[in-house]
């Protein structure tokens, strides 16, 4: 049971001093999250921070954590360096980017080292923080439909009979339906569980089997789709239902697919056991870290997974014993489009509803973090105890979150909707709004520590397989230099730092080899098979006495990866190298980029050459090579554009993003220009018509003024009356009315047309003042898309053995 609160920052009132002096610690009590979090924020605001935060005080305090990854952040989590050295940065820093800068890796790496020393000081942490953090979890990166990290085995709800369908059978039925939904999705057929005849049937029988607790794989669902073991569905014959051609039809889709390599992916690995992953290990005592990271899938993938993933979840929620302690956290970062407001019920919808509702009673809490509070459905904000929100992009999300915070109910410590509005407004970065109302005052401001991880920003789905290699033992790989197995290979980039141990191993390995190693073996490379062209990767400085070169396959690869709607295209080249196993395939678990500057045309002299597979003389071998590389950059080729979306600008290749952002603001401009001028071009004929107005107003008084001017006054009419006698004077007075009722008249259209233009005047300028803002905002238009290869977007340029140098054994 956890006994430490978590340490999230500062403290300080929503009224009064707002410097240092009235900031305290803020420590959020663990079990105030059994009643969920919501954290809002839009870029920029530290809303990750926050989220990160709260994952490493949960671990701190023994508590397990699972969090959802849709964008590649979480993944940050697995930076925690104990030493917050330069050396432990540097292998994650982007040399191209480094190098437009005009830096080294070295001098990136210091500097992020200094700040994240100074930063973790400042709120009263080091190092040993860090070390006690890593020490403590045992963290698990999970990433379905690939094996960038640990796969996970997403059908094991049809392939392994569940307890599920005796103890809840509605959880075990949304199971079985999301599972079938991702195989549909999976052959191009409608997934709609209510309304997909595939749907329906498939589930009719799968269901059969799993009841008699039979598996339902796809090899049992073939066989009974060729011979349904049911003779209705629903009132009509099952072959009225659907015939046997389209049944036909369905099981040679899926027959298809399961014999398809890809989607061996989602069979294996890891089975989808939420209780399993979230189980401390009693050996070590470590807290459980996991992290699904679905940044690499399809939209539709993605909630279909997700959906499995929380009705896996829930099923285990529900089999808790009741608590008021935090037992867990289920944490989901940028959850925009999986818990919608009404009518819009997506796989993930449904499930997570009922978790807001039912988990605070079995002790797991979940905190949802979003940019736009408008994502959410108001039945899931409603069950949130605890509101972190930081600055809002727009007043339309303020007056959202207003309106649910203030009110007669106090529920916002008492300040008044417009006070709450100012103080939303003008949050500075990493400064949040906090409603929890658990506490007294429920409301006040925080500031957010600074995190233990380092906060590097989304993971590529390459640099989820190093991290996964950091997190386990990995297996022999190639590095530039001598790295493991002696190997002198590859970008020295991207390769971990070896063990000391390690190293002494390789050296003693490398002083056996040197006595013996290769003995017989030929000092001349052999013909290169048909198709292919030999290059020998060894690092320059590297001294050749003793090499041993072993076969791998290599492969020049472009991929083009392009948005039609952006019009971007980026072109990707890239030269993949892979060991080649006994049977002539390359090993696609140990795949490396290959650093050119590391390539030579001709072997080291004297160096001894490893005999090629046999298989790999026949034609087909650099075709099927090729094709296996070629697949595996389709499927880890991606990169990151920015664009903006109002202004129709996308971020050029190459294009630094201040560039790109001062490029957007230029563009801004001119367009506030273009748009200024439409708008002085639109007011001018309405200005220049109330000016004609007031013009003939003004004339109208002017002779209605004349004329009350030269008729009698009420004197004059009295002595006219006198001399000319009293109906004179009475037709004088009539006439002195009617001028004067004139003048009158004409008074109040030169008044009405002149308060007209003026207000005229004030929409137009407001209109300009607000044109000339754009320049100013046009940062916050700014969004970033990933851009992945279709499968043909991918060519292939050569196919070459690249021979290994190695100073060790046989590989």
């Amino acid at each position: 049971m956890p006994t430490r609160p978590f340490t999230l920052g500062r403290s300080r009132p929503l009224q009064g001093d707002p410097g240092a002096a009235a900031a305290r610690p803020f420590e959020l009590p663990a079990h105030h999250l059994v009643t969920h979090g919501v954290v809002v924020g839009m870029t920029g605001s530290g809303k990750t921070g926050l989220v990160m935060v709260l994952v490493e005080e949960a671990l701190r305090s023994g508590v397990p954590v699972l969090m959802v990854d849709v964008k590649g952040d979480l993944p940050n989590l697995l930076f925690t360096f104990p030493e917050l050295s330069p050396a432990e940065f540097e292998p994650w820093i982007d040399p191209s980017a480094a190098a437009r800068d005009g830096r080294s890796t070295a001098d990136v790496a210091g500097e992020l080292a200094a700040r994240w020393r100074a930063g973790l000081a400042s709120s009263g942490l080091g190092p040993a923080d860090v070390a006690a953090l890593r020490a403590r979890m045992a963290p698990r990166l999970l990433t379905p439909g690939t094996t960038a990290g640990e796969p996970i085995h997403v059908l094991s709800a049809l392939e392994a009979p569940s307890s599920l369908w005796d103890e809840d059978e509605e959880a075990a039925r949304e199971a079985l339906s999301a599972s079938l939904s991702l195989l549909l999705r999976l052959v191009g057929r409608d997934p709609d569980p209510a309304r997909s005849r595939e749907h329906v049937l498939l589930a009719h029988l799968a269901e059969r089997r799993l009841r008699g607790g039979r598996a339902a794989g796809l090899e049992e669902l073939l066989a009974d789709l060729a011979e349904p073991p049911i003779a209705t569905v629903g009132a009509l014959d099952v072959d009225e239902f659907f015939a046997p051609k389209e049944r036909q039809a369905l099981a040679r889709e899926l027959n298809t697919l399961l014999a398809s390599p890809t989607f061996a992916t989602w069979r294996k690995g890891a089975p989808l056991d939420v209780a399993g992953w979230l189980a401390r290990d009693a050996a070590s005592g470590k807290t459980p870290a996991v992290i699904v990271s679905v940044a690499h899938l399809e939209d539709d993938e993605r909630l279909l997974v997700l959906g499995l993933l929380f009705e896996q979840l829930l099923s285990w929620v529900r089999g808790l014993s009741g608590t008021s302690d935090l037992r867990a956290l289920v944490v989901f970062d940028e959850v925009f489009g999986f818990l919608p407001p009404h009518p819009a019920n997506p796989p993930t919808k449904r499930p997570l509803l009922a978790l807001l509702k039912q988990a605070r009673a079995f002790g797991v809490g979940v905190v949802l973090a979003t940019q736009n509070p408008m994502d959410l459905d108001y039945k899931a904000l409603s069950n949130a105890g605890a509101w972190f929100v930081g600055r809002l992009q727009t007043d339309a999300d303020r007056e959202r979150v207003v309106e649910g915070l203030s009110g007669a109910d106090g529920g916002a410590g008492g300040v008044e909707a417009a006070a709450l509005s100012a103080a939303l407004k003008a949050l500075p970065p990493r400064t949040f709004f906090v409603r929890d109302v658990h506490m007294q005052p429920p409301s006040f401001l925080a500031e957010t520590r600074f995190s233990l991880s380092w906060l590097r920003g989304p993971v590529t789905r390459r640099e989820l397989g190093r991290l996964v290699r950091g997190t386990s033992p990995p297996p022999p790989a190639p590095h530039a230099a001598v790295g493991p197995g002696g190997t002198v290979l590859l970008d020295p980039r991207r390769a971990p730092p070896a063990p000391a141990a390690h190293a002494a191993k390789v050296a003693r390995r490398s002083e056996a080899a040197r006595e013996g190693a290769g003995a017989g073996e030929p000092t001349a490379p052999p013909p290169p098979p048909e198709g292919w062209r030999s290059l020998y990767a060894h690092a320059p400085a590297a001294a050749p006495e003793g090499f041993r070169y072993i076969p791998w396959v290599a492969v020049s690869v472009v991929a083009h990866l392009r948005d039609a709607k952006l019009g971007v295209t980026l072109n990707q080249s890239q030269l993949l190298a892979a060991p080649l196993l006994p049977d002539g395939r390359p090993d696609l678990s140990r795949v490396a980029r290959l650093d050119p500057s590391l390539l030579s045309a001709s072997p080291a002299p004297g160096a001894r050459f490893a005999e090629l597979p046999a298989p790999l003389a026949k034609r087909t071998a650099a075709q099927a090579a090729a094709r296996a590389l070629r697949e595996h950059a389709y499927r880890t080729a991606e990169a990151t554009v920015a664009f903006h979306k109002e202004l129709g600008l996308a971020q050029a290749e190459g294009e630094p993003l201040e560039a790109f952002a001062a490029r957007c603001r230029a563009a801004a401009a001119r367009l506030a220009a273009a748009e200024q001028q439409q708008v002085i071009g639109r007011f001018a004929p309405r200005i220049a018509r109330l000016g004609e107005r007031i013009a003939a107003a003004k004339a109208r008084y002017d002779q209605a003024e004349a004329e009350v001017a030269a008729l009698p006054g009420a004197v004059g009419a009295a002595l006219l009356g006198l001399v000319a006698g009293r109906d004179t004077a009475r037709r004088a007075g009539t006439q002195r009315g009617r001028a004067t009722a004139k003048l009158e008249r004409a008074r109040q259209e030169w008044t009405e047309a002149d308060a007209a233009l003026r207000d005229l005047q004030a929409a137009q300028a407001a209109e300009l003042s607000a044109l000339e803002q754009l320049p100013l905002r046009a940062g916050e238009g700014i969004e970033a898309k990933r851009l992945v290869p279709r499968k043909n977007d991918v060519e292939v340029a050569f196919v070459a053995l690249a021979w290994a140098a190695t100073l060790a054994g046989p590989a």
